[in-house]
């Protein structure tokens, strides 16, 4: 059964846009428009972007390096610079009055305004990984009569917590922390029975 090429197509709202890779104009304009969380009849334009054609079935997409060559501009994933190609000639004027040049690089699909934002991404990803890795021994040692089945927080998640279960859970429960500061134990509704029991086992073994 022969199938229709994927092609790429421009999809362009009211500020934003983007690349989408459809077998016709119809289908591409409500992909892309989903993508820019609007409606089909919001979408501006939608247009071939033969130059892009090559990258369909790509993991990724295109490249941002490519999409800025192509007139595109793309948001530096670290400090959040809109790179252009304006900017990689010239440089840009920052806060301080001082011109920054630009060597854009790429990393895992995303782009980077030169090597020192990538280096300082890595360093806070690393930073973050570490704050992770840190609360998940903080839990082990804190309950080591717990199941735990998963533990959260390593870049990109945003917030360190551990599910778990124990003798007796259906559901089991989770812990993370609060607003203040300090460790929240959260335990389903269904398990609470269960949970004081494993409390009352606990601390008459640690007596």
């Amino acid at each position: 059964m022969n199938t229709k090429p994927l092609k790429a197509y421009q999809v362009q709202g009211d500020e934003y846009g983007c690349i989408v890779f459809a077998t016709n104009s119809a289908t591409a304009r409500r992909e892309g428009g989903n993508e820019l969380s609007l409606e089909f009849g919001e979408v501006e334009s939608c247009r071939r972007a033969q130059w892009a054609d090559q990258y369909a079935g790509v993991k990724g997409g295109v490249p941002p390096l490519v999409m800025i060559e192509n007139g595109w501009w793309q948001e530096c994933a670290h400090c959040g610079h809109e790179i252009s190609t304006d900017d990689i000639e010239d440089g840009y004027e920052n806060d301080d009055g001082n011109i920054i040049k630009l060597n854009p690089i790429e990393k895992d699909h995303l782009i980077y305004c030169n090597q020192h934002c990538l280096d300082e991404e890595m360093r806070e990803r690393a930073e973050h990984d570490a704050k992770a890795e840190t609360f998940k021994q903080k839990i082990l040692s804190l309950r080591p009569d717990l199941t735990f089945k998963e533990f959260r927080g390593k870049w990109p998640q945003c917030y360190c917590s551990a599910s778990f279960t124990f003798d007796g859970a259906k559901y089991g429960g989770s812990v993370g922390y609060g607003t203040d500061g300090k460790l929240e134990w959260r335990i389903n509704q269904n398990d609470l029975k269960a949970w004081e029991t494993a409390e009352i086992k606990r601390k008459g073994e640690q007596a």
